[in-house]
């Protein structure tokens, strides 16, 4: 799907490419239609347990860590890792990534991200981030 980013054009299938090509997340689903706005791309999109335990490790042991503890550290650097994704993408871009969920059946965690030209602003991105939540399992 196309978009309207400032005074370009983007494809939403393109972004995809370059989160995929350019990180250890999977596009699940392109969600820009889901938006139901013309300037805003949005993504669900995961990360393997694995992933983040080999990044959680170099900090702490994961013996000690209780199980509740361990989903909150997961949920916090999975967003973190979500953020850092902000570097790989256009100029003047703004982005709102959340973790939503631990999914057991693949051991993966699942984000919805959402970005959009800067001039939308934050407030109004969270919004949309927020309604696109709603509409993921």
């Amino acid at each position: 799907m196309y978009i309207v980013f400032g005074n370009e054009i983007i494809d939403s299938s393109e972004i995809k490419v370059v989160i995929e090509e350019n990180s250890e997340f999977i596009v699940e689903k392109d969600m820009t239609k889901g938006s139901k706005r013309e300037d805003t791309l949005a993504y669900q999109i995961s990360i393997s347990i694995d992933e983040l335990n080999e990044i959680i490790k170099e900090n702490y042991e994961l013996d000690d860590i209780e199980q509740e503890d361990l989903f909150d550290e997961y949920m916090i650097l999975a967003d973190e890792l979500a953020m850092e994704l902000e570097e790989l993408m256009p100029e003047d871009v703004i982005m709102n990534a959340r973790a939503y969920k631990w999914d057991n059946s693949d051991d993966t965690i699942k984000i919805v991200i959402a970005m959009a030209h800067e001039e939308l602003g934050e407030l109004k991105l969270s919004d949309i981030t927020k309604r696109l939540l709603s509409q993921v399992d």
